[in-house]
């Protein structure tokens, strides 16, 4: 509510009659002698009180925009952008766009118009081009001049977010880089794998022992294990062993090497040698096939608490979330994935833009949304070390000791993940079909992927 600029006038006082005038006394005789003092200098007359200065006009609220993607993080939006009128009167207007890799190209035609949202959902999987080309705010110097304390985010995540040493983006969520399995308690123990429902009990399967349960699981219509065959889910495998698509550098490809062939040859047992996955099949709903306990063990993240969740599995049989196991060198395969929220370089409303993305880092609220099913914490101690979360989310413990172990994140020098992730799923598709051996496949890949890394910067 706005508050009157001045104040209603004072009541006019009655006025009271004046005193009748007394006669004068005659003045007493001047002696012809004495001198007669001069005339006091007129003094002049008092300054009339200026009227005092009307307050500030109050400032009008503001109309903010932001965007996301489609899904899961456009639906928690939509409920935050209510609670953040209620709590400050700003309005922000939520857009969302089709997911990545389109997602990128909407916010660039956007910027190119001059008409780009003020806060900017921004994932590592595509965000830096942006960051290297102006197109996200520093947030550095707001940073500062608010005084805003960082101290309780994990160096790790903003670091992530960081473009030649200057901060782009706050992590509003993140994961080791998929890294989880939804596993089914009942068929893993009946096929011999002593695992309970609690998600610690996974925490020292071995790939080969996943692999033997998956084995005594197939049967007939119920498959052992379904694998993710994306860039972030490869990556589980290969890493494990030692392994990664490309050097520290992001320049010089590395698939044709014992470590990163190790982690692709279990891939292709399990899919092909041992036929403990179903054959890929964009229209095969593994959500679905799990809930229904036609699928064993399913490569997942963080978000396998929700998908397909308690709802839909009901109390047909024991389940939890596991992270992918440790190889041969002694590690699980990650690479830290943030959902970023950015300020657009072009906005007019910096003030409102940095309220909205600081209200996003609230830990209060970022519990919440992990417990209503958001499908990544907020990398705030404060958040994941929650003892709400600690004892309600049954796999969050064991993903947290992931997220704080994880490797940075992995991408191109010149930031064409997105290309080299499309890439990937396409070139090595026919592996996962048994058309090829991992040999032939590398041998295909090696220069179609090394052709990206070439390119100059997106």
């Amino acid at each position: 509510m706005l508050l009157a600029a001045c104040a209603a006038p004072a009541p006019t006082a009655t006025p009271v009659p004046a005193k009748p005038a007394e006669k004068a006394p005659a003045p007493a005789p001047v002696p012809t002698n004495t001198p007669v003092p001069a005339p006091a200098p007129t003094k002049p007359a008092a300054e009339a009180p200026k009227p005092a200065a009307a307050p500030a006009a109050a400032k009008p609220l503001q109309e903010i925009k932001i965007t996301t993607r489609v899904g899961g993080d456009a639906e928690v939006m939509q409920k935050m952008v209510v609670k953040f009128k209620e709590k400050t009167g700003i309005t922000a207007i939520h857009e969302a766009n089709p997911g990545e890799p389109e997602y990128w190209a909407k916010i660039q035609a956007l910027h190119a118009t001059k008409q780009a949202p003020d806060v900017i959902w921004a994932s590592t999987g595509g965000a830096f081009a942006f960051f290297a080309r102006g197109v996200m705010l520093e947030l550095d110097p707001l940073i500062i001049g608010d005084k805003y304390n960082t101290e309780d985010y994990v160096k790790a995540a903003l670091d992530s977010l960081k473009y030649n040493g200057k901060l782009y983006g706050m992590p509003w969520g993140g994961h080791p880089g998929n890294g989880g399995i939804t596993y089914n308690v009942d068929l893993l123990n009946k096929a011999g794998l002593n695992v309970t429902d609690d998600a610690a009990s996974f925490s020292n399967v071995t790939w080969m022992q996943l692999v033997e349960a998956g084995k005594k699981a197939t049967s007939g219509d119920v498959f052992g294990y379904l694998p993710g065959t994306d860039f972030l889910s490869i990556t589980n495998f290969v890493n494990s062993y030692g392994g990664d698509f490309f050097d520290k550098d992001g320049k010089k490809l590395t698939i044709n090497t014992p470590e990163f062939k190790g982690g692709l040859q279990l891939m292709y047992d399990i899919f092909v040698t041992h036929k403990i996955a179903p054959v890929p099949d964009a229209k095969f709903n593994a959500g679905e096939a799990f809930a229904t306990g036609k699928l064993a063990m399913r490569h997942s993240g963080y978000w396998g608490q929700f998908d397909p969740g308690p709802k839909a599995i009901a109390d047909k049989f024991k389940w939890n979330v596991g992270l992918t196991p440790k190889g041969p060198a002694g590690k699980r395969g990650t690479a830290l994935t943030i959902n970023g929220q950015s300020i657009w370089s072009g906005t007019t409303k910096r003030e409102e833009a940095w309220s909205l993305v600081k209200f996003l880092m609230e830990p209060d609220q970022n519990v919440e949304i992990v417990l209503a099913g958001g499908g990544r914490p907020a990398l705030r101690n404060s958040v994941l070390n929650n003892e709400r979360l600690m004892k309600e989310n049954r796999a969050h413990k064991v993903f947290v000791e992931s997220i704080q172990a994880a490797e940075p994140w992995k991408q191109p020098a010149n930031f064409r993940w997105p290309e080299f992730n499309t890439a990937v799923g396409q070139l090595f598709g026919n592996l996962w079909l048994g058309k090829v051996t991992v040999d032939q496949a590398i041998s295909e890949a090696t220069k179609p992927l090394q052709d990206i890394l070439d390119k100059p910067a997106a």
